[in-house]
């Protein structure tokens, strides 16, 4: 799996979440996000995985725009979120069988 980031942009309304980030990887690298609470950590995993979309630039998951084809590239990766977002009164295991079923 490769990902490639050009100049990606995200703001929520007037609060400016990524500023023109730009970055990639390789197949076999394993990299972490660290940075403070508000730093767009989660925003970027977000439009990488395609739950959200950038305002401007590129974001490529094996070469496939995350904006064309959000389904494809969705095919190709797996996010687990912090947070149980949706069934708070489910135990993780039962969530993934749950989504996976």
């Amino acid at each position: 799996m490769s990902i490639t980031i050009k100049k990606a942009s995200k703001n929520y309304g007037t609060q400016q979440a990524l500023s023109n980030i730009s970055f990639s990887l390789k197949k076999g690298e394993i990299v972490g996000f660290l940075g403070p609470n508000g730093a767009g950590k989660s925003t970027l995993i977000k439009i990488i995985c395609c739950y959200l979309s950038q305002d401007n630039g590129q974001v490529e998951v094996c070469n496939i725009d995350t904006q064309k084809q959000d389904l494809l590239v969705k095919s190709k990766i797996g996010y687990l979120p912090e947070q149980n977002p949706l069934y708070l009164d489910m135990y993780i295991q039962e969530y993934l069988y749950f989504i996976g079923g």
